[in-house]
């Protein structure tokens, strides 16, 4: 018996230390007041209360009214707005409580019936910062005309609580429109992804849009300050359930010179058309269909690699030019102009064609890799034969020493030779 009593006992316990979900408190917003039936010209006062199972910390919410019937006076520092809309925030509070009452003050003014209730969800939230469903009523005050009498003692009538709203999942756009130079494909509210292109002046992709739904939100991101080449700019669209549809647009910002040649094409101006030079004042002057002024090449912190300066006579005035070290003759010239968005820079010339572009340094670059690597590739066999001459050279005289040390050496030793050979024959003869 005492074992079972531990053992229930035991049970007890464990169940004490399982964890008990805390569930969510419901609210309720009731409009109340002391007659429902008021005459033009009568002030009246709508009670707002609102009142949870559990106590709640803040709650926010918007109260819609027909402003033409009624016009709002007062309601208390957590109540702003008017014309048929009215904010109540109590918010940053630090006590919860179970019921708030709001006093809204209104005046009638045209008969009719006045309809007040909530707009959209309210926001009640506890002290954890859950949030609390909530349901609401709907308040009709009828308005006669001065002087007028029901006859009897208007009797409130309990509310009507209403159901919670059901909650918009359209996140669809209806349309979009882009001041772009291309988008594709055609706008279709299903489809996600498009591609646009912009030119060079454009930093932005200026656009309208419509949504299905017209209490979804739209937000856009990425459309700051587009860059030269590729970006991304997405349109958001949540719902008012809360769920994204996401639109992305890849932008392609064209270069200055893309823009610039676009233009002329599109324009149909010949670019073969020579250049018009001509002096204002201390100015030299290019035009064709834009107009360009050549600058003191002076100005320029260093000299474009690969050239030298020179100039090139155009219609009998000298324009100074940076002419190809390595090929003078060549048919591409450097200048230093301020080009037509007045920005400065170096434009390559063509004699043949006579036209200009902005230089970029390719075609340039490669010309005078080319010939640095011929003349270092030249400079090394040069370097190569030589080295080789010398070394051979060395080698012959190395060789003639070695022979010339070894004749010597033998002629050394055969005259040594004959000498001991001499002496003996002497020695036998005298005695």
């Amino acid at each position: 018996m005492r074992r079972q009593i531990l053992l229930a006992a035991g049970m007890m316990f464990l169940i004490l230390l399982l964890p008990v979900r805390a569930e969510a408190g419901s609210a309720r917003i009731q409009f109340t007041t002391v007659s429902q039936e008021v005459q033009k010209g009568d002030v009246f006062t709508v009670v707002c209360q609102v009142t949870s199972t559990d106590a709640f910390l803040d709650t926010e919410f918007q109260i819609q009214y027909d402003g033409e019937l009624v016009q709002f006076l007062s309601g208390g520092g957590k109540v702003t707005g008017g014309g048929g809309l009215l904010t109540v925030s109590s918010t940053g509070n630090e006590k919860t409580t179970e019921k708030k009452t709001f006093s809204l003050q209104f005046v009638a003014e045209k008969k009719g019936r006045a309809v007040f209730d909530i707009k959209g969800t309210a926001s009640v939230l506890g002290e954890d910062g859950t949030s609390f469903s909530s349901s609401s009523n709907r308040l009709v005050v009828t308005i006669k005309k001065k002087g007028a009498s029901s006859g009897q003692t208007p009797v409130p009538k309990p509310p009507a609580v209403t159901p919670e709203p059901v909650l918009s999942g359209n996140n669809r756009l209806k349309s979009l429109k882009l001041d772009a130079r291309d988008f594709t494909p055609e706008f279709n509210g299903d489809r996600e992804e498009y591609n646009a292109v912009v030119d060079y002046s454009s930093d932005i992709l200026y656009m309208s849009y419509q949504t299905e739904d017209e209490k979804a939100r739209v937000q856009c991101k990425g459309n700051e300050k587009l860059k030269e080449g590729e970006n991304e700019v997405q349109l958001a669209v949540t719902a008012e359930n809360g769920s994204v549809k996401t639109y992305r647009i890849h932008v392609t910002r064209e270069t200055e010179g893309e823009t610039r040649e676009r233009e002329i094409q599109d324009s149909g101006v010949d670019t073969d058309i020579s250049f018009q030079v001509k002096k204002e004042k201390d100015r030299i002057l290019l035009k064709n269909s834009y107009e360009f002024e050549v600058l003191d090449p002076a100005a320029l912190k260093e000299t474009p690699a690969g050239y030298i300066l020179s100039g090139i006579e155009i219609n009998g005035i000298r324009v100074p030019a940076f002419t190809m070290e390595n090929d003078l003759d060549n048919n591409y010239l450097l200048m230093y102009l301020k080009g037509p968005t007045g920005a400065d820079g170096i434009y390559q010339y063509d004699r043949t064609e006579k036209t200009l572009q902005r230089y970029t340094g390719t075609m340039i670059d490669k010309v005078n890799k080319s010939a640095g690597v011929q003349k270092k590739e030249s400079g090394l066999s040069v370097s190569n034969y030589v080295l080789l001459g010398i070394i051979i050279g060395l080698v012959v005289i190395i060789l003639c020493m070695l022979i010339t040390m070894l004749k010597m050496a033998m002629k050394r030793k055969e005259e040594a030779k004959n000498q001991k050979s001499e002496g003996y024959h002497e020695e036998k003869f005298y005695r």
